[in-house]
């Protein structure tokens, strides 16, 4: 009996490896040719906490199989600092350095009740006295205490603004302490998520920030209930379809919004700093083509897990400051503000010496 336990669980252990090493490739494969390895990216930290819990248990009850987890985690340790990092690079802020802010306001509606998100969210944003700001889901009210217009006066040494419209009444702005002396657009096809671009006059270089918001999966509220329960209903069943359908759809348009985007990253002739809301975790296609020869604020300088999203949906990171290795960045911050459904993101970067 003992054998036919042990055997049974040194077989789990073999299938919880082989499904780690399986979810190190999901960035290789462009869902847009192959979709469902991006499955196993979603489960990737839950693979690799098994994993953990596997090497545990069999240092415990028989070290020589320890090593099959061990091994399974050591080849994917270039990943997991993607995941996770144990120390920050804080750095003390000088008059040549300067700080930018991420940040999905969801429309300035918050999941508390009885709560003013709007004007927390602008008192928040205001209280980091970034240089430069970019906001996603940003309402474009013509009038208002909204208003970008309005919204720059409220956000100390911010001097400059530039909004693109997503729909009649929403879509993502750049404030700046510098000017902004141009700015584009890349508009996907068949779809609502965009990229606005700014080339921003910093001392004497000018640099380019693209403000991103890539394609999100577009489930309703209603619809999560049929993943937080069980059951093989015929209803569930069609629901969870439906769901399956959206997420394949997202995730093929998100890949050619990012093929498109790193395309355009390539072609510019400045330094660039890339943040925003990519809709994706750091084990996906999205991030090794959009991270492509730049370096992630996270992986450089913070600390933690620093998840930023916080809807029904796991809480993975999702949103992200990328750029040139023109800039040095420290002091990387996850904010726990619950004033939207992601949570805001900040670096201090400064130019490099070279």
């Amino acid at each position: 009996m003992r054998k036919i336990v042990r055997y049974s669980l040194l077989i789990i252990t073999i299938i919880s490896a082989i499904l780690l090493l399986a979810s190190y490739t999901v960035s290789v494969f462009s869902p847009e040719r192959f979709w469902i390895p991006v499955l196993l990216g979603l489960a990737y930290p839950y693979l690799l906490w098994s994993n953990a819990g596997i090497l545990l248990f069999w240092l415990i009850v028989k070290w020589k199989y320890a090593a099959i987890p061990l091994i399974t985690i050591a080849i994917g340790i270039g990943i997991h600092g993607n995941y996770i990092q144990l120390k920050p690079v804080v750095n003390k802020v000088d008059d040549e350095s300067f700080k930018v802010l991420s940040f999905n306001v969801h429309h300035f509606y918050s999941y508390l009740e009885n709560s003013d998100s709007d004007e927390n969210a602008i008192e928040f944003i205001a209280a980091q006295f970034a240089d430069i700001i970019c906001l996603q889901e940003t309402k474009l009210q013509r009038t208002g205490e909204l208003n970008p217009i309005k919204l720059k006066k409220r956000f100390p040494g911010i001097n400059h603004c530039q909004l693109a419209h997503q729909s009649e009444w929403d879509g993502p702005v750049t404030f700046s302490k510098y000017p902004i002396i141009n700015m584009g657009e890349i508009r996907f096809e068949d779809s609502g998520n965009m990229v606005m671009f700014t080339d921003i006059f910093i001392g004497t270089d000018t640099i380019r920030v693209y403000n991103c918001h890539l394609q999100s999966f577009g489930i309703k509220p209603d619809e999560y209930s049929v993943i937080d329960t069980l059951g093989f209903e015929v209803r569930k069943i069609e629901e969870m379809k439906l769901i399956g359908s959206k997420m394949r759809n997202a995730y093929i348009k998100r890949a050619r919004q990012v093929d498109e985007l790193s395309e355009h990253i390539e072609k510019c002739k400045y330094p660039v700093i890339v943040c925003g809301d990519f809709n994706d975790t750091p084990l996906s296609y999205t991030y090794k083509v959009v991270g492509n020869g730049l370096i992630d604020a996270f992986v450089e300088s913070g600390s933690g897990i620093s998840n930023t999203y916080r809807g029904k949906l796991p809480p993975y990171r999702i949103d992200y400051i990328f750029y040139s290795d023109y800039f040095e960045g420290y002091n990387y911050q996850r904010y726990k503000v619950e004033y939207s459904d992601h949570l805001p993101i900040s670096t201090v970067l400064r130019v490099r010496n070279k």
